[in-house]
């Protein structure tokens, strides 16, 4: 009997060492693993050249501003051949083309307002779906663009708090 003390004694004290050594590396290997799966998502996030053509397309059905539109078929095109737009002059910066493509793709749906929206929570992407318009309002001409501020404008202009920080986050996840 006494043995069998021992052994499982000595059992769980090897289990132990075994854990504390491995755990510290599964605990590597997962935050490693952590990091490409986000680094993957934000980079699923950008809009490609396809998704602006779509919403572009939604745009011409909703009667959007032409000049917003041109302005993103110079995006798509550029989104195409990176390469042969390095010499060219753009017209905004990268940060402010992203800016006018969320508030579009939120006021106009599309293939890249359901990536933001799938990015989300489910009671929040219902909330974009129905009120993607009142969303896009509020958001459109907040100057210094963080989650806060976002999260802010969303619920002066009546969208729940803990949907507006949802929100705020998919769209810094896209705009940053």
């Amino acid at each position: 009997m006494k043995h069998n003390h021992i052994r499982i004694a000595a059992a769980t004290a090897l289990t132990a060492v075994a854990l504390g050594v491995a755990a510290p590396a599964a605990s590597a290997a997962e935050a490693h693993r952590d990091l490409a799966a986000n680094s993957q998502a934000a980079e699923s996030l950008q809009p490609t050249a396809e998704d602006v053509r779509d919403l572009i397309s939604r745009m011409r059905a909703d009667g959007a501003d032409a000049n917003q539109i041109r302005e993103f078929e110079d995006y798509a095109k550029q989104l195409e051949n990176p390469d042969a737009h390095k010499r060219s002059k753009r017209a905004l910066g990268m940060g402010t083309i992203v800016r006018k493509l969320i508030v579009a793709g939120l006021r106009h749906g599309g293939a890249w307002a359901g990536k933001i929206v799938g990015k989300v929570s489910k009671k929040s992407g219902a909330f974009i779906s129905r009120n993607g318009g009142k969303i896009a309002d509020a958001i459109e001409d907040v100057e210094g663009w963080s989650e806060t501020a976002l999260a802010i404008a969303m619920v002066k202009a009546g969208v729940p708090t803990d949907v507006a920080y949802d929100i705020a986050k998919a769209i810094m996840m896209i705009a940053l």
